[in-house]
């Protein structure tokens, strides 16, 4: 695979479907967001085995606002609708077009895949439509090196 971090030519446009999620959704300070996640996570795999439902894709983090405070929903795509349990809800990533990149290697990368994918917008004249993504293609419990750990990055854009 190609490191995506280089030129614009590894940011692709897909439209996406929309797709059903268990997520939870806090406001944490930026230092705290590992923890963070990794706790949303454990809740959201708790609530969805209780209630016997099966995921539908790769954990995800959105990003509604980022700053010293971080307003983060995260969880996973699920094949049918959870019901609310504690901080577990029911949600929806967002279907339609957006510019996506896979970033390789650790996550303290990602700002440079984040930096490329604006840079694009910004040369390209696409706006963003709200907050951008993470999808977790690669289980750090499963692959320990994180120099092989991919990590898709979503920016969802204004319809044409």
């Amino acid at each position: 695979m190609t490191d995506p971090r280089g030129p614009t030519s590894k940011i692709e446009l897909r439209v996406l479907r929309p797709h059903q999620t268990a997520t939870v959704r806090e406001t944490v300070g930026r230092d705290d967001l590992p923890a963070a996640i990794g706790r949303i996570f454990q809740a959201v795999n708790q609530a969805t085995r209780r209630q016997g439902i099966e995921h539908n894709g790769s954990p995800f983090a959105r990003y509604h606002s980022f700053g010293d405070l971080v307003d983060i929903e995260a969880g996973m795509p699920v094949k049918t609708a959870i019901q609310p349990e504690g901080t577990v809800k029911p949600s929806e990533l967002p279907g339609g077009p957006a510019a996506i990149a896979v970033h390789a290697g650790p996550y303290e990368g990602l700002a440079q895949t984040y930096a490329a994918i604006e840079a694009w917008l910004s040369s390209t004249g696409h706006t963003a439509s709200g907050g951008p993504w993470e999808i977790y293609l690669t289980d750090p419990s499963a692959e320990p090196d994180p120099t092989k750990w991919l990590t898709e990055v979503i920016y969802p854009l204004q319809r044409p």
